[in-house]
């Protein structure tokens, strides 16, 4: 049996290459290399057709040399940018499991790596969320009372896009 066509070692070199894909700095890689491989390949085509030396020669060298510029600027910043996608993710998973605090302190992370708009952003719609949340929680107790008036108040009040919000939505098509 051939190297090649050994399936105890293309079958292992298959799972690997799949189980990269999973890993989040190896997806970041492929899509800068393939977002910015795609019109390498289509100007340096361009270019070999055309004759050496002449004006649209010239431009097609230097469109390569952007993209390749380009490409090591995108590499050069990859590690801040899985940073900034890690700590987003986290903070994410913190604010669906309702440990907003938590949360928060993960966004502030953001400032560290010169994000101080986008930590604001996300810091915005955990507090949000944890706002939304706490009515929510203040409507159920105001129904498990009995005061349905003004626990529909209160439901009424959640933002719409949020967990809460989805949540009172629910509990409010009950109450009719």
């Amino acid at each position: 049996m051939s190297k090649e066509r050994n399936p105890y070692i293309r079958v292992p070199l298959a799972i690997a290459f799949i189980a990269m894909l999973f890993f989040m700095p190896t997806r970041e890689f492929l899509k800068a290399t393939f977002l910015l491989g795609v019109p390498f390949v289509f100007i340096l085509g361009f270019m070999i057709r055309t004759p050496r030396y002449s004006w649209s020669w010239n431009l097609a060298a230097l469109l390569l040399l952007a993209v390749v510029a380009a490409y090591g600027y995108t590499l050069i910043h990859l590690p801040e940018r899985i940073q900034v996608h890690r700590i987003v993710s986290n903070g994410a998973v913190l604010v669906a499991e309702g440990r907003f605090d938590e949360a928060i302190a993960e966004y502030e992370k953001l400032n560290d790596l010169g994000e101080p708009e986008r930590m604001q952003k996300e810091i915005a719609e955990a507090q949000k969320e944890k706002e939304a949340r706490q009515q929510l929680v203040k409507a159920q107790e105001l129904l498990n009372s009995g005061n349905q008036e003004e626990a529909r108040r209160i439901l009424e009040a959640i933002p719409a896009e949020t967990r809460a919000g989805v949540e009172a939505t629910k509990i409010r098509q009950e109450l009719k």
